[in-house]
């Protein structure tokens, strides 16, 4: 289930760097990658589920706009 930003937000501010790197094994809708994106660091997630790896990419590319960069792996 989709959690709320601002539940992870003090968790990426407090453990990664600007320009750092946040790893997510349960990708999920990609909350945790937009979170990321938004404070200035990258984020690598990970989603078994193709339907909900199809959302976060989805969301990732609307909330980054043209200048958004997903990598979908196969």
């Amino acid at each position: 289930a989709p959690y709320p930003p601002d539940l992870i937000g003090p968790c990426i501010l407090a453990g990664c760097p600007v320009g750092g790197t946040v790893l997510d094994p349960f990708g999920g809708a990609g909350t945790t990658g937009l979170v990321a994106d938004r404070h200035g660091r990258n984020a690598i997630l990970i989603e078994l589920n193709p339907e909900y790896a199809d959302i976060a990419d989805r969301r990732l590319s609307d909330d980054g706009g043209m200048f958004a960069s997903v990598k979908v792996a196969a």
